[in-house]
Order: structure tokens, then C-alpha cells, then sequence
């Protein structure tokens, strides 16, 4: 009989649910129950607030703009007539982030100052530090007193989150006043919405630092555009003066010299002294042209009188293998279209180099070698010299260039390596940007 109730039953039942059947014969959908309505409600919360958040990531607005759409936001999934943020300062006191939402301007909350401990036991302690929050019939009894004697005496129901992003305390996110009152899940969604927001907010500071970073290696490169210019101009200046000391004194003194040595030759032509005036024309004539070398090398229009670098290197080049009888080869393989700053500070390193070869190497082979290379111009120049300690030479005085040759490569971006041992020769190479 109990077997045969059992089959009945299960008939019934069967038949009840065929009632219930569409045309297809499928059952009818279960009907939801409050919990499940409860919990669509909460994803749709949480949907939302996300959705809320990560609209700033596109949008064009400021922070206190973006607060103010998100509080409202916020405000809309858990019932809340006002939302603000919290903002936790270095000095620990929170601050209330501008433009919260449903706060008039002459609200107190503006000028709200509230120091907290991280240790400390009073509610937004907890909150802040340890996302702890007792609620209870709607609201948090503990909070709302807290926020009556901080001067917001119209607070009826309040729920409060902490806001952070990873480990780092950013501050709370507070809702205030529900009609219908705040609930668990309307916690959860807070939350929810603040561990979102902490990330934006952290996007959005490592954001403003690269763009002040950015800025500021603006600012670096123009100010040292500025430096290497007035170094060039300034270095020009004082070669030209240098160069005007060589062309109107120097020479001009020779040249004096030479004419009354030609006419005291003249009068004592034939005597034991005539040999001994010869030497010493031949002398005034090696100063003569060991200045115009000078003056050559030194002046700063002697490579806009040239056609490009490329020349100018040669013509250096040249000068240096009939002065010092220093047997040279090249390799140019330079770019066109070089700014005259940079073409100005290869030249100068070229000389330096080429000068420091002629003076100390004893060399009777040098090579200079230049390509383009990672948007800039590289150069090597080569000797087959004595060679010497580097690290040494750096603190010899008569020795500046070397050091000189860095502080240009580097002041335009660049860099200088020099490589030498003694007996092996030496090896100059740099690297400047093309352009500044």
C-alpha cells in the first residue's frame, strides 16, 4: 500500500508539473527564491560600482570630478543618500577627498580633520586599519555616534569601509543615510567598490609621477641643450679671442721680426755672421708656421669655412701627417644633416684627441674612424703610440683633454671611453646624439 501511495503520488506529481508544461513539454522555470533575488541584486550592485570605477580609466576629468560621478554611483547600489572618500594624509588624519557626493558646500565636512592610529580602538580606527565594522539593524550605532561628535549631527544611518590598494591604507569609503537601511550585502558592495577604486586611484598617482617625470627629463633636456649651447658659444668666444691674440699680436710681431732680420741679413751679407742670422730666420719661420697651425686648430670659424665634418676631419688629418710627419688614415662614414652644435663638439673631441697623438704618443700611425650608430655618431680614433696608464693620466697636469673629451660627450647626452696601456697605443671612442 505504501509503495502503491508512493506511485500515485509521483503520478500526481508528474501530472501536476505536465499542467504547468509548455507546448514543448518542458517544465516551467523554477520560481526564484528571496535569497537568489537577494544575490542578483548584489552582483548587479557589484556590476555596477565596477562598471562605475573603471569609466575613469577613459574618461577625461579631473579627480574631484571623478569622485563625485563614482560617489553617486556608489550612492544609487546601496541605497545612500551621500557617499564620500576618505583620505588617509602622511601625518594620519583623514581629509575628505573634494567633491563628496550629496554634501552641500557649507557642510562641515569640509573642514573635517580626524586624526587616527593605526593601533587605536575607535570606530574609524578600525575601519581604516582593520576593515572591522559592527552592523546592526541597518546601520553601525558605534559609527553614527562617531560621526554626531564630529560635528555631523544630521547622520541617521552610516556604513564605512576601508580603502586601500594591496597593502597600502589609502583611507574609508563611507555611506550615509538609507531609508531602507544598509545590509550586509550593501557592505560587501562597498568594499567591493573601494579595493576597485584603490587601484585607479594608485593607476592614477603612478600616472600624474610619469607625467612629472616626463616633465621634468623635459626640462633636463632643454636645460641641457641650454648648457652645451652657452658651453659652445662660450668656448667659441674665448677661441676667437684666443685666435685674434695669435693673428694680431703674434704673427704680426714675427712678421716685424722677420722684415728687420731680413734687413740685418742684408747688411751684414758676406760676414761670419750671415750663417748664424740664416739659422735664425729659419727658426722665426717654424714659430710663424707652428702658429698658423695653431691658429688653424683654435679658431671657430675654421669649420664653418669648410664644406662638413667630413672635411674638416680631413683637413685635420692632414695638417697633423705634414706637421708631424704621422702617417693617417680614415674611415667617414658620417651622416648628412648633423646639427652644428654636435658637429662643433665632434670636431673639438677629433682635435683634442689628434692633438694629445701629436704631443705624447710617439706614434707614427693613426686612425680615425666615425659612423652612425643608434641614432647618434660614433667615433674611434687610433694610435700606435707608447701608450700610457689611463687612470693615471687623468690627474697629470698638461693633461686636461682627456677629461675634457668626457665632459662634452656626456654634457650632450653622450659618452667617452679611453682605452690604453703603456706599449700598446691608445684607443678615443665616443658617442653623441645626432640631435639635442
Amino acid at each position: 500500500m505504501e509503495a502503491a501511495a508512493l506511485r500515485v503520488g509521483g503520478e500526481v506529481a508528474l501530472a501536476a508539473n505536465g499542467a504547468h508544461a509548455g507546448s514543448s513539454g518542458e517544465p516551467s522555470p523554477k520560481p526564484r527564491t528571496r535569497s537568489d533575488v537577494r544575490i542578483q541584486k548584489a552582483h548587479d550592485a557589484a556590476h555596477a560600482a565596477l562598471t562605475a570605477v573603471s569609466s575613469y580609466l577613459d574618461a577625461d576629468e579631473d579627480l574631484p570630478a571623478f569622485f563625485l560621478r563614482l560617489g553617486e554611483a556608489i550612492a544609487e547600489q546601496v541605497g545612500a543618500a551621500k557617499v564620500a572618500f576618505w583620505v588617509l594624509g602622511p601625518r594620519g588624519a583623514l581629509t575628505v577627498q573634494p567633491s563628496p557626493f550629496g554634501f552641500g558646500e557649507t557642510s562641515p565636512i569640509h573642514e573635517m580633520r580626524l586624526e587616527i592610529e593605526a593601533g587605536g580602538e575607535r570606530v574609524m580606527e578600525k575601519v581604516v586599519f582593520r576593515d572591522d565594522l559592527q552592523l546592526g539593524r541597518g546601520t553601525s550605532v558605534e559609527l553614527d555616534d562617531f560621526w554626531h561628535a564630529c560635528g555631523l549631527a544630521d547622520v541617521k544611518s552610516s556604513i564605512a569601509v576601508s580603502w586601500r590598494a594591496g597593502e597600502r591604507r589609502i583611507g574609508a569609503v563611507v555611506a550615509y543615510h538609507s531609508k531602507r537601511g544598509f545590509s550586509a550585502n550593501d557592505v560587501r558592495v562597498l568594499r567591493l567598490a573601494a579595493m576597485a577604486t584603490g587601484l585607479v586611484w594608485q593607476y592614477k598617482e603612478a600616472e600624474d609621477e610619469l607625467a612629472q617625470t616626463a616633465v621634468r627629463l623635459e626640462e633636463t633636456v632643454a636645460a641641457r641643450r641650454r648648457l652645451l649651447n652657452n658651453v659652445a658659444a662660450g668656448g667659441d668666444e674665448a677661441r676667437r679671442r684666443f685666435a685674434s691674440a695669435i693673428h694680431d699680436d703674434s704673427l704680426q710681431l714675427l712678421t716685424g721680426a722677420e722684415l728687420q732680420l731680413e734687413r740685418i741679413r742684408a747688411e751684414a751679407n758676406g760676414s761670419h755672421q750671415a750663417v748664424q742670422l740664416d739659422q735664425l730666420r729659419n727658426t722665426l719661420r717654424k714659430v710663424e708656421d707652428s702658429l698658423r697651425r695653431l691658429l688653424i686648430n683654435v679658431s671657430p670659424e675654421a669649420l664653418e669655412l669648410r664644406r662638413d665634418l667630413k672635411d674638416a676631419i680631413g683637413e685635420r688629418l692632414e695638417s697633423m701627417r705634414l706637421s708631424s710627419g704621422i702617417e693617417t688614415h680614415s674611415d667617414l662614414r658620417l651622416p648628412a644633416d648633423v646639427p652644428e652644435v654636435i658637429e662643433g663638439l665632434v670636431m673639438k673631441n677629433v682635435s683634442e684627441a689628434l692633438t694629445n697623438v701629436e704631443k705624447h704618443a710617439h706614434a707614427t700611425r693613426v686612425i680615425v674612424a666615425a659612423e652612425s650608430m643608434d641614432g647618434g655618431i660614433r667615433v674611434q680614433i687610433t694610435d700606435d703610440g707608447t701608450g700610457f696608464v689611463v687612470a693615471e693620466s687623468e690627474h697629470l697636469l698638461g693633461h686636461p683633454g682627456l677629461l675634457a673629451m668626457r665632459e662634452r660627450a656626456q654634457l650632450a647626452g653622450g659618452w667617452c671611453h679611453i682605452t690604453s696601456e703603456p706599449g700598446a697605443g691608445a684607443k678615443v671612442e665616443f658617442w653623441v646624439p645626432q640631435s639635442l
